[in-house]
């Protein structure tokens, strides 16, 4: 400290020094703090401020860790998947081959299994069908077949409703009591009982230590862990203590704040399962939805932050200790300096020059300390740096290490990082590309919709994703699966683009396989339609023969009745032929008989027809009566036939000639169960099956109305093991010749197939009742055909006034009788027994304005003579008479429809005969007058 005194005479001490001012070290020292505490806490602000970018250069870098393990999930799922959906298309499957199949799905799960930690279950194969039944399971012995129904769990019944994969979240089988995550693929079975859906499903089921190799690859600090969470949060595994966590959901704020987007950092202040506070980063798996965490204590993130605030805090304070020793030093040395001025010494007050030499030892230690301060300070940041560096060595070793080719670019797209597996793999070192970029490896077709895309992202900021094909160091290009993410700061910019390529070339090249397979399939699928389609055709034909021979003897005797009516009939107006009134009396007994046998005949006709079904309004009551009749003669003496259906019932929709054929076969049946004698009992009742309740009817029935046949016998019935088999085709009880166990199968096809149902009702001792379904009608049956018309009363020209008519027919009987009645119509007739001798006819000079012809006869048939005659004579029209209906009556139909010729079903009425004759003759004077 310094002193002054006033001297006579003499000037202040010190220049400008004013009584009472503060000695010199005090205004060093207050000058020092004045620099030294902004110094200290600007270093403090700038620590923290470096903190801040520090933390979120580590937190986006545990972001950009867990998109990489969140992709690696996604692999293996896509990798099980892979092979599932490359089973679906195996030739055995598709077969029916089910022990081929077992071997198939073994091998399989051994590919899947391979890498798997010892001790840990293996992964699991089945084949499960639509309706929960499993097929097949490689946890079964091989060769083993089980009727076991699997759980319906949420992944498996959606799997099978939409018929597309689906991935379980964490679950635990009852039988096995231990964590699984499965994987389930549709698989459509040609030989199942799918109806445009799948037929069943292949449901891989691994064990979740599967994901373990992804955990293991995060390579974090020892104090951080890693987990794989399901889509509810629940923990599947864990880098620490994972056997305690396993099925453990996360806290409902962490949950929360993932389900919030697709990757980031969960706010601070959350905690681990074992409670300790931690910053978490989190990414979701783009196609399973699956999440990765990684958890860092905060401890971690705030143990470098408390120490370099500390050692900031102690710096300063030494500075400023350090600043005050300097300034007391200054200030001693000056006023030493004073004091050995020998004009000087007197002034100064007792014991100041004393206290002067404590500070003349001291040096300049203060700035010693100061510098070593800032090289602690410097230390700190280059510590720091080599923190930042080492980070950036781990990721570079993660991303070598990961089996994808991994690389980074920046917001402008230009990559800057390549991993060891991308260059392994094309090749390329020291980034001396070939064309001058990237680009140049990828095959000339993709680059343009592969630089759309990127441009796209990033001028959207939308994650990449795309296949394209990139050349291998060999110069072969193989498919590549390339997906990227932009890391975004605080403010929302991308300042950075992560992504990875990986080579997809096996999965593309069965998916080309799975698509030739399933187009194979597909064509396979066809024939075996049109195989079955036609297989059913012949058995209908066959049901329809079978009918037609058990209604044979009643057939021969209806005939027999109609013969014997027809002739005893003509040898009675033989004898008598004066007798008029008997004569018209008789002749009307013998067109009635006639008639019977032209519906017997249709009868037949339809029995035997083939082609598809033909619905129409059925009269219920008509159709059980005139199959009274029928069946009366059929099924013999000792069966007592009866029809009970209520007055009022509306017509029923069906093919009439198809049911007809299946009452027939119904009726035999009850027939053989009753040994020739029982009561046989028709019915008809109206249903009405309610929207709300169907209970007491028919699984297959929906809602509405029906009519509902019955056949009810008083035969043995049948016990519950043949009725459950009833049905089923070729089942049959009878024994060998008699049956073919088609009838019950092919009722029960067309009850079906014509939008109803069929029922059997048995008991042994107490017959049997099949109950037909058939929906309801909304228009009326046709009616019956009116009478025929006799012929057209003419008037009898002068024979060279007639119409000239060319009569063919190889029947000399049905010729003769034909011409009669033609010539009693008022037309000249001219006949033929053959096609040739009516060509020859035309040829000798014969003009006939009319050809009527036979179909079928010898040589050449009724429509071959019409286009010979046609071609011969333009214009000259033609009716065409058949007794039966083939495939040359259905190509004569087209020309019925295109006015070349009529078509007549024999036997013909006289009068219709003419009526035709009489249309067809007007119609060509018609077209030659326009002519």
């Amino acid at each position: 400290m310094i002193f002054s005194r006033k001297i006579p005479g003499a000037q202040p001490v010190g220049p400008g020094r004013k009584p009472g001012a503060p000695p010199l070290s005090w205004q060093l020292m207050l000058l020092v703090s004045a620099v030294a505490l902004p110094l200290t806490l600007f270093s403090a602000g700038s620590i923290w401020s470096q903190y801040g970018e520090d933390r979120e250069r580590a937190e986006a870098q545990l972001v950009a860790q867990a998109r990489t393990l969140a992709q690696l999930v996604d692999q293996e799922f896509e990798r099980t998947r892979a092979v599932a959906q490359t089973l679906t298309a195996s030739a055995a499957l598709g077969r029916g081959d089910l022990d081929a199949f077992d071997r198939e799905l073994r091998a399989a799960r051994d590919l899947l299994s391979a890498g798997l930690p010892n001790g840990v279950s293996p992964v699991m194969l089945r084949l499960v069908r639509l309706d929960g039944m499993k097929l097949l399971d490689t946890a079964w012995p091989p060769g083993v077949r089980r009727t076991e129904r699997v759980p319906m769990l949420p992944h498996l019944a959606a799997a099978l409703a939409s018929g597309r994969v689906e991935i379980s979240d964490l679950f635990v089988p009852r039988k096995l009591n231990l964590p699984f995550i499965s994987v389930v693929v549709p698989v459509f079975l040609p030989w199942g009982q799918a109806e445009g859906r799948a037929g069943a499903v292949i449901g891989v089921t691994l064990p979740r230590e599967r994901f373990a190799s992804v955990v293991s690859a995060a390579g974090l600090p020892a104090a951080s862990l890693a987990s794989v969470q399901d889509r509810r949060g629940m923990t599947v595994v864990r880098s620490y203590r994972d056997g305690e966590t396993v099925g453990r959901v996360i806290s409902p704020e962490a949950l929360s704040a993932i389900m919030g987007g697709e990757a980031g950092v969960v706010p601070s202040g959350l905690r681990t399962l074992e409670g300790v506070p931690s910053a978490m980063a989190f990414a979701h798996a783009p196609d399973s939805d699956y999440t990765v965490m990684l958890e860092l204590p905060e401890d971690v993130f705030q143990a470098p932050l408390r120490r370099t605030l500390l050692r900031s805090l102690l710096t300063g304070g030494v500075i400023l200790a350090m600043g005050l020793m300097v300034a007391l030093l200054v200030a001693g040395r000056v006023v030493s300096a004073l004091g050995r001025v020998p004009w000087l010494a007197p002034l100064a007050p007792p014991g100041a020059l004393a206290e002067v030499g404590r500070f003349r030892t001291t040096g300049m230690r203060e700035a010693d300390t100061l510098a070593q301060a800032l090289s602690v300070q410097l230390g700190e940041r280059q510590r720091a740096e080599r923190a930042l560096r080492d980070s950036e060595a781990r990721f570079r070793t993660l991303a070598d290490a990961m089996p994808q080719m991994v690389w980074s670019a920046d917001p402008d797209g230009r990559h800057t990082y390549f991993n060891a597996r991308w260059h392994a793999f094309t090749g390329i070192v020291g980034g001396q590309f070939p064309g001058g970029d990237w680009l140049s490896l990828v095959h000339p077709e993709d680059r343009e919709r592969l630089t759309a895309r990127w441009r796209h992202s990033l001028e959207t900021g939308e994650p990449y994703e795309m296949e394209y094909r990139l050349r291998r160091h060999d110069g072969v290009h193989r498919w590549a699966l390339a997906r990227a993410l932009p890391m975004r700061d605080a403010a929302g910019r991308i300042v950075q683009w992560f992504g990875s390529s990986t080579d997809i070339e096996e999965i593309v090249r069965a998916r080309e396989v799975m698509a030739r397979s399933r187009l194979e399939l597909e064509q396979q699928v066809e024939a075996r339609t049109r195989a079955l389609d036609a297989a059913r055709a012949e058995l209908a034909q066959a049901q329809r023969m079978e009918a037609l021979g058990k209604l044979a003897g009643g057939i021969a005797h209806d005939f027999n009745n109609v013969l014997q009516a027809v002739q005893g009939g003509a040898a009675l107006i033989e004898r008598r032929p004066d007798d008029a009134e008997r004569v018209r009396r008789l002749g009307r007994m013998i067109l009635e008989a006639s008639g019977r046998g032209m519906t017997i005949t249709r009868r037949l006709l339809s029995f035997a027809r083939r082609g598809d079904l033909r619905a129409e309004p059925v009269d219920a009551a008509m159709l059980l009566g005139n199959m009274r009749e029928m069946l009366a003669h059929t099924l013999g003496s000792g069966v007592e036939v009866r029809v009970h259906v209520p007055p009022g019932l509306p017509p029923l929709l069906a093919d009439q000639g198809q049911l007809e054929t299946v009452l027939v076969n119904l009726a035999t049946n009850a027939r053989d169960a009753m040994a020739g004698h029982g009561l046989l009992v028709l019915g008809a009742a109206e249903d009405v099956v309610p929207a709300e309740s169907a209970a007491g009817y028919p699984a297959r029935l929906a809602a509405g109305r029906y009519l509902r046949l019955s056949v009810a016998d008083t035969g043995s019935g049948m016990d519950p093991e043949t009725l459950a088999r009833a049905s089923e085709p070729f089942f049959t009880t009878k024994l060998v010749g008699k049956g073919t166990g088609l009838g019950l199968s092919m009722a029960k096809g067309f009850a079906e197939q014509s939008g109803g149902a069929l029922v059997i009702e048995s008991a042994p001792g107490r017959g049997t009742q099949v109950a037909l379904w058939f929906p309801v009608s909304s228009e009326a049956p046709a009616g019956r055909e009116a009478a025929e018309p006799g012929p057209p009363a003419l008037p009898l020209l002068p024979p060279e006034e007639r119409r000239r008519i060319l009569l063919v027919d190889d029947e000399a009987l049905v010729r003769s009788l034909l011409a009669e009645q033609l010539e009693a119509a008022g037309y000249a007739v001219s006949v033929a027994g053959s096609g040739a001798a009516a060509l020859e006819m035309v040829e000798q000079g014969a003009a006939p304005e009319l050809l009527v012809s036979d179909l079928s006869m010898p040589g050449m048939d009724g429509l071959a003579l019409i286009q010979e005659m046609q071609r011969r004579r333009p214009g000259l029209p033609a009716v065409l008479l058949t007794g039966f209906v083939t495939n040359a009556a259905e190509i004569a139909m087209g020309g019925a429809l295109d006015g070349s010729f009529s078509l007549l079903s024999k036997p013909v009425d006289a009068g219709r005969l003419a009526d035709r004759i009489a249309v067809m003759l007007e119609a060509a004077d018609g077209r030659a007058a326009v002519e």
